[in-house]
């Protein structure tokens, strides 16, 4: 028959029984009979006259037959769906997530860092204490943890810093200025009641708490050196911890009260120490790193861990190491590299901790979880300078909030007042206004302009303790300037003159001695000639810059100005600071970092080709942070030119600007007319007549 069908498998018509299979054989004709008969029917359907008689089936075979129909139906639809998905489904990439941390320059971190949970919510619970520094002063302030609402704890005009929470979180130790020299005072936040514990002369700071509640230790130089104390809440059982010849200070009381941690500075850089209390001549090296900076030491709640500070305090970084009790020694292998900051601060629950970081003129409080590995977040942000940041596990009370508010005004007094004169009918917006009071001294090389002592006729006398009494200016009379060989007296654009005689007072009273009385540098003319390699378009030109009196930097035994050196990426800048006229305490604090020596560049090969080096030890006596009040009045310090190592023109720590966002075209335009500036420096930039 066609097609292969054997008529033995279907029925046409009568039909004759078929004998019985075996179950094997049975299965296999069932098979056969099957496929043929949809054969034959598939033939009968395409070729009707020639397959003959209608085909008929039994109804198990119609049944087999349907179900047979409807398997291949399901078959091919589910390999058509198969087909589809394999050829969309989108291939899996695993994503890798790069989270920066801090760049660190010491080894010791864990070598394969295992990947971290997601960052839990911040901290658990209490408040934080802090020291805002802004408007020219410090303070104590707090926020809780829940709303972050910020409280000011103290409003005197004197610094307050250095806040410690008491265990129980009912009070605060800070340091403070108020009484003319560096004390210890107690504030209770139940009562708002100011205590003061130590009434020596000498500089006293950096309280921090006993676990029992019953003492404070703290740095003071009440021998001629930073040493760590230790007293009663109430300010007596004085007792002296340390006693080496090297600076001990920034006190960490260890959660057991076996141990105190401290910064030491010493053989040219900071180390952090613990000191048993019982134990005096128990005293151990954590850091032990010769040639890098650690310090500002802070326990964990259950003293298993200690976090610091590593590097320079111009690009430090957070780490955290493990700490045995039972060895006395940090485990260098278990220390974690966090992010970039200064002063930590241990949550509560020891499962997170907090540091301050700045950038450019905010700071902002960062918190790290210690569960995972760079995992960090913003929690507050505020402009001004945060540091010695506290945490408890009690929150500010609504009392304790309210009473602080209603004792802080609601605005400030104005820092100081730029007094601009009105703006003359034709030519530049402002002038140049002359100097009262101010010397500009020549250092040599014809760069510098001489001018003489101006007599004062508009003055505020500031007398000081020392017995110094100096004229400076209140107000200014303005002159339009003229600057050149005739006329060499020194001005200063009408923009700043006034920041510059506040800074001038500030540095009076706060150093003992009138530093800005001579300078040397003011306001240069346009057609001066600068030191090889460097530009005429300085900010000194247009009346926004000058050149600190250098003589006091060569002076000897000792000199009355110190530098410190400090790298800022690639960039080497120079931190000033001004010895005070009183060493008794009054004026002043010690010095805390190492000095550079430039001097030595004439003594030593090595220092000749480094541009100098480090001084063996950190000069004794009381100093001002002339770098820092500066900045509080806008004048910034500008970097080393590369040349500085062996170019001593280049070495810039002497020059201060205060530009106030202007581009330097802008600031020429304030005090010259456009044909001036054009003829001396050519086109100005977009500028159309």
């Amino acid at each position: 028959m066609e097609d292969g069908l054997e008529r033995d498998d279907i029925e046409l018509g009568d039909s004759t029984a078929e004998p019985t299979p075996t179950p094997t054989g049975a299965r296999k004709g069932r098979l056969r009979r099957l496929w043929a008969r949809v054969g034959l029917a598939w033939a009968w359907l395409r070729r009707p006259d020639e397959v003959g008689r209608p085909v008929t089936l039994r109804p198990q075979g119609v049944r087999l037959l349907v179900l047979l129909v409807l398997g291949n139906l399901v078959v091919l639809i589910l390999l058509t769906i198969g087909l589809f998905q394999t050829a969309s489904a989108p291939t899996v990439v695993e994503r890798r997530v790069m989270v920066p941390i801090a760049a660190t320059t010491s080894p010791h971190h864990s070598p394969i860092p295992t990947p971290g949970p997601t960052p839990t919510p911040f901290g658990s619970g209490g408040a934080i204490a802090f020291t805002l520094r802004r408007n020219g002063n410090a303070d104590v302030y707090a926020l809780n943890q829940t709303d972050r609402q910020l409280v000011r704890l103290t409003k005197d005009g004197a610094e307050d810093r250095d806040p410690a929470w008491s265990p129980d979180g009912n009070y605060i130790a800070f340091a403070s200025n108020r009484a003319n020299n560096w004390d210890i005072y107690l504030l209770d936040l139940l009562s708002g009641a100011l205590i003061r514990l130590t009434h020596d002369p000498a500089f006293d700071a950096n309280p921090t708490w006993s676990p029992d509640g019953q003492w404070i230790a703290f740095e003071s130089y009440r021998e001629g050196n930073l040493d760590i104390f230790v007293m009663s809440t109430t300010g007596q059982q004085l007792r002296r911890i340390t006693s080496d010849p090297a600076p001990n200070y920034e006190p960490a009381w260890s959660p057991d009260s076996r141990a105190i941690a401290y910064t030491t500075f010493s053989e040219g850089n900071k180390d952090i120490y613990v000191q048993m209390i019982d134990q005096v001549e128990t005293v151990i090296n954590v850091t032990q790193s010769p040639d890098l900076d650690e310090y500002e030491p802070a326990w964990s709640p259950d003293g298993s861990q200690l976090a610091y500070v590593s590097g320079p305090r111009s690009n430090p970084s957070i780490q955290v190491t493990a700490f045995d009790w039972d060895t006395m020694v940090a485990d260098q292998a278990q220390t974690e590299v966090f992010g970039a900051g200064l002063a930590p601060a241990w949550a509560p629950d020891g499962q997170s901790f907090i540091y301050a970081y700045r950038r450019g003129e905010q700071s902002h409080i960062v918190a790290a979880s210690i569960a995972g590995w760079a995992l960090f977040h913003d929690v507050y942000s505020i402009d001004g300078f945060i540091d010695d940041l506290a945490w408890t596990s009690a929150s500010l009370s609504p009392r304790t909030i309210a009473r602080a508010q209603a004792d802080v005004p609601a605005h400030d007094p104005p820092f100081y007042v730029e007094l601009v004169q009105p703006t003359p009918r034709s030519g530049p917006p402002y002038d140049l206004v002359l100097l009262q009071g101010v010397e500009v001294v020549s250092v040599g090389g014809g760069q510098d302009v001489l001018v003489a002592t101006m007599d004062v006729t508009t003055s505020a006398t500031t007398s000081v303790t020392s017995g110094v009494t100096v004229s400076v200016p209140a107000t200014a009379t303005p002159v339009q300037a003229e600057v050149g060989e005739e006329d060499s007296r020194a001005y200063l654009s009408d923009r700043v003159n006034e920041s510059f005689n506040a800074l001038r007072r500030r540095v009076v009273q706060e150093a003992g001695w009138d530093y800005l009385a001579r300078l040397s540098v003011a306001q240069l003319p346009m057609n001066y000639t600068p030191y090889a390699g460097q530009s005429r378009m300085t900010w000194y030109v247009c009346g926004r810059a000058f050149g600190l009196d250098r003589a006091p930097y060569e002076e000897e035994n000792p000199p009355r100005v110190e530098l410190v050196r400090e790298e800022i990426g690639t960039v080497t800048y120079w931190r000033v600071f001004v010895r005070a006229a009183q060493q008794d305490g009054s004026m002043g604090e010690p010095l805390r970092e190492g000095v550079w020596d430039m001097q030595a560049r004439r003594r030593d090969a090595a220092a000749m080709v480094e541009g100098g080096k480090l001084k063996e030890s950190i000069p004794s006596g009381y100093y001002v942070d002339f770098t820092t009040l500066a900045g509080d009045y806008g004048w910034e310090r500008v970097p080393s030119l590369w040349r500085w190592r062996y170019f001593w023109p280049d070495v810039l720590w002497w020059r201060f600007q205060k530009t106030t966002g202007l581009s330097w075209w802008d600031c020429m335009l304030e005090v010259f007319e456009p044909d001036e500036i054009e003829a001396a420096f050519g086109p100005i930039p977009g500028y159309e007549d």
